[in-house]
């Protein structure tokens, strides 16, 4: 199995900032309704949400690791593999005669590391692989793409 493009990390701990820049915008709209109009808002919610957001960005920080370490993917003449998650660990085996499509998505965060999203469709779910490079994505897209129309010539 093989493991995600290293930089995918550098994704994941912006991902982890932005989380942060979210919570502290949302504390600070609850000063200013604080201030504006619910004075009776208790000044001990701030305290929680700066703690709460501050504990929050840290976990995700110290799982990037690990989070990489367990994200494994693979791709066999029978099936694709896809192995993620930490504390709930998910594994899943798509029968390249189910698949129907792969897709190739790009957001902002991943453009900026020159990465791809990869979701495979099948007929009853999706399967995401989070990024690979752009040689990988379309090396894998054309790989289980000539699996998947050979396994349907076969049947």
């Amino acid at each position: 199995m093989q493991h995600l493009p290293k930089s995918i990390k550098r994704i994941w701990f912006m991902m982890s900032i932005i989380h942060l820049i979210v919570n502290l915008l949302i504390l600070g709209a609850y000063l200013l309704a604080q201030h504006l109009w619910w004075p009776w808002l208790p000044d001990w919610g701030i305290v929680f949400w700066v703690v709460l957001s501050l504990v929050i960005f840290v976990v995700e920080l110290a799982l990037i690791p690990y989070r990489y370490a367990v994200y494994q993917y693979a791709v066999y003449p029978t099936e694709v593999e896809i192995k993620k998650g930490f504390f709930w660990r998910r594994f899943s085996a798509i029968p390249i005669a189910r698949v129907q499509n792969v897709d190739l998505q790009q957001g902002p965060l991943l453009r900026f590391q020159q990465l791809y999203r990869i979701t495979v469709a099948t007929g009853g779910s999706n399967h995401t692989i989070e990024a690979l490079s752009h040689e990988q994505a379309l090396t894998l897209k054309d790989q289980v793409m000539t699996l998947a129309r050979e396994a349907r010539n076969d049947q």
